[in-house]
């Protein structure tokens, strides 16, 4: 049991785990679907029908402005185009899902469903909840990690730490202690590579290319990676978990590019003893350059679960995920120029 750790992509392969998406529910409106063709343990190739799913949705407003000394209303509502896969690792659904929005950014984000790993308890659980009479749902964590091969105008690209800091009182510059800015900080090499997510200050990485500056601010055109505040991994350095899911223990690697580094846990996570597969064997060197360069981002994000009652039989959705933002990309807001269009299926049910 102290060695408990799934790894639900290398162990089990969450493309042997795809279900076939059903319409009106797992995918909702018009809809277009494609197959996923398998090998099973033979190597003969079988097909998965409408494993993946391609549909638009509604995505609230994307911008509005009331102008204040006349009363002139304007607003545009956002749809965003939804690539979308479900998937069944035994106890445990992932739900999948990417998105393209009309303001110029990529989200993913993952909802955890499904049923609790549970086990039976005769006693109050130390490290769990119960959700039933003698039924322990363990607190545990869930653990992804995204692979971000970035071209952000072009291959060559660098990458920035952005937080964003109180500036001290001074006489000239801050007499009023008003002022806070965003400061900057290249990472340079694979080894300055290795952060963390710091929620108090705002922290974001800017991804950019130096050869290529915005005409409006003249920066360097940029994606910024935009994370959510949850903890790395949780066990203890020395545990079988934490070394064999080292990449948990950063929120961000990055790498120089380098054929053939595609799973940060390692190649044969069944077989892992931990003992440094994956991201650290990969920048162990730590001293290669990641300026102006071709480069990839590991993202390590997760779920810190603490079970409830109300999370059993089959617990409703939790989210986790990240965006991908524009950061002078762009020289003003993409949506800006979207036609107006009212929903003709809107009543107002109060007599107004």
């Amino acid at each position: 049991f102290q060695r408990k750790c799934a790894f639900d992509v290398g162990d089990y392969g969450l493309g042997f785990c795809a279900n076939s998406l059903g319409l009106g529910c797992d995918c909702l409106g018009e809809i277009h679907y494609l197959d996923a063709t398998l090998s099973d343990s033979k190597g003969e190739p079988y097909t998965v029908k409408k494993v993946v799913c391609l549909h638009e949705e509604d995505d609230g407003l994307l911008w509005k402005h009331v102008e204040y000394r006349t009363g002139h209303n304007q607003s545009r509502r956002s749809r965003k185009l939804v690539i979308s896969f479900i998937v069944t690792v035994v106890n445990y659904e992932y739900c999948v899902y990417y998105y393209l929005k009309q303001d110029g950014s990529i989200a993913m984000e993952i909802k955890l469903t499904g049923m609790l790993s549970t086990n039976y308890t005769d006693a109050r659980p130390d490290h769990g909840t119960l959700v039933a009479p003698s039924v322990n749902a363990q607190v545990h964590q869930h653990m992804f990690c995204a692979r971000l091969d970035m071209a952000v105008g072009g291959h060559k690209n660098s990458v920035a730490e952005v937080d964003v800091k109180a500036l001290p009182l001074d006489e000239s510059t801050n007499p009023f202690g008003n002022a806070f800015g965003a400061a900057a900080t290249l990472l340079e090499t694979e080894r300055e590579g290795q952060r963390e997510v710091e929620p108090s200050l705002a922290r974001t990485w800017r991804i950019f290319n130096p050869s290529k500056v915005n005409p409006v601010s003249h920066k360097p055109i940029g994606y910024k990676l935009v994370c959510q505040a949850q903890p790395l991994l949780l066990t203890h350095p020395s545990s079988a978990v934490s070394r064999r899911g080292a990449f948990a223990t950063k929120s961000l690697w990055v790498t120089r590019h380098t054929d053939g580094q595609f799973f940060p846990a390692g190649e044969y996570t069944v077989q892992s003893k931990g003992q440094g597969e994956g991201l650290p064997e990969w920048t162990k060197d730590g001293g290669k350059s990641i300026v102006d360069t071709d480069i990839v981002l590991f993202h390590s994000f997760g779920v810190c679960h603490i079970p409830r009652p109300e999370d059993f039989p089959v617990m409703p959705c939790e989210s986790t995920g990240f965006m991908l933002v524009p950061d002078s990309f762009l020289s003003c807001n993409p949506g800006i120029d979207l036609p107006e269009d009212r929903s003709t299926m809107s009543k107002c049910c109060s007599g107004g």
